[in-house]
């Protein structure tokens, strides 16, 4: 692996700095890579690893800086804005792409263009962190066991602060609430949809959110309809009342920009001590034409650390070689049992 090269870029985000650390501990020849060199460079000295200092809009130079780069680890959200401008420089270098979004409109994006690139050799892996590798292989395990399924339903429940970036994606979809009908993917009404799951603690109501799961659990799986919600907490019920209400007024632009500032002053995400604590507990099921349904479970420790150790997992994997040319979800370029490799994880399966 010493002849290989990984880039992150975006390495001075909270999500970042933690996939650097884990890069590093795992040995990789890294070059640390983001738009604003007074905060890369420290970062990089600190750490001894090389940096460049790049924005995304400069097209040309971020080709020729990702010329003798590998494997591109992008962390620096949103992903609406960022993924584009960095997968079309993936292919212009022949790098491969990995990311740790959780949106639905990059997931699809994304797979619109695996075909171009498949021309050029490079695969691409969007959502390599919690969104969406636990989701990707609980679903693919379960859809694999119980062949026919019809409907696919994921639920999440967190007990984790969360990030400057994930509250920035939050915001921006706070009027964009999607599931998949008959393979296409729709717009529903926040509050809309509601389900019973067991997260580990008998029955509890989620109402339908937006995770990334809408576009990935298809590819992975073919199954044609696919729900996702959150556990109907406080908080999310009251965002889903203000998103039902107030949504159409809060993604405009002046009210995104006031939100995004005020979320700019806010800690960059949660602590050592509190990630110690933090976990999260996916719930899938799927459902055949009968209406005949099975569930299965699964406890993932510290979401944002776990992100640094899934992504850079994958990254390993594609340094050495060991890559699935064109789009790909985590359970479709390494299978459903990629989960089974990180430590205090609980996966509980139907019998």
């Amino acid at each position: 692996m010493s002849g290989t090269k990984l880039m992150i870029y975006g390495a001075t985000g909270y999500t970042g700095r933690l996939v650097a650390a884990e890069a590093l501990d795992a040995g990789l020849r890294t070059v640390l890579a983001g738009r604003r060199a007074q905060k890369l460079e420290p970062m990089a000295h600190t750490l001894g690893l090389a940096a460049t200092a790049i924005g995304l809009g400069d097209a040309d130079r971020l080709a020729e800086a990702m010329a003798d780069i590998d494997v591109v680890l992008h962390c620096a959200g949103p992903f609406s804005q960022t993924a584009v401008p960095m997968f079309e420089a993936c292919l212009a270098s022949g790098t491969h792409y990995i990311d740790i979004t959780g949106e639905i409109a990059v997931f699809e994006t994304l797979a619109a263009r695996d075909e171009e690139a498949r021309r050029a050799g490079i695969m691409v892996l969007p959502g390599a962190g919690f969104d969406v590798v636990p989701s990707d292989c609980l679903i693919a395990d379960l859809a694999a066991r119980h062949p026919g399924g019809h409907v696919l339903r994921l639920a999440l429940a967190t007990h984790s602060g969360v990030s400057r970036g994930t509250m920035r994606t939050v915001l921006e979809s706070v009027n964009d609430f999607r599931i998949r009908r008959a393979g296409v993917i729709a717009r529903v009404a926040p509050g809309s949809l509601r389900h019973e799951f067991d997260f580990g603690d008998g029955p509890a109501t989620a109402l339908v959110s937006a995770l990334g799961d809408v576009s990935t659990a298809w590819w992975s799986t073919g199954v044609p309809n696919i729900e996702t919600y959150n556990r109907a907490g406080r908080r999310f019920r009251m965002m889903t009342r203000v998103s039902r209400w107030w949504g159409w007024l809060l993604a405009g632009r002046m009210a995104q920009a006031v939100l995004n500032s005020r979320v700019d002053r806010g800690t960059p995400g949660p602590s050592a001590a509190e990630r110690r604590t933090s976990y999260g507990v996916l719930v899938a099921e799927i459902e055949d034409s009968g209406g005949g349904r099975t569930a299965a479970r699964m406890r993932v420790p510290d979401p944002y650390g776990f992100t640094a150790k899934a992504a850079v997992a994958i990254a390993m994997r594609a340094l050495v070689g060991d890559v699935h040319v064109g789009y790909q979800t985590p359970s479709s370029a390494y299978g459903a049992d990629f989960m089974r490799q990180f430590d205090g994880v609980e996966w509980e399966q139907p019998g």
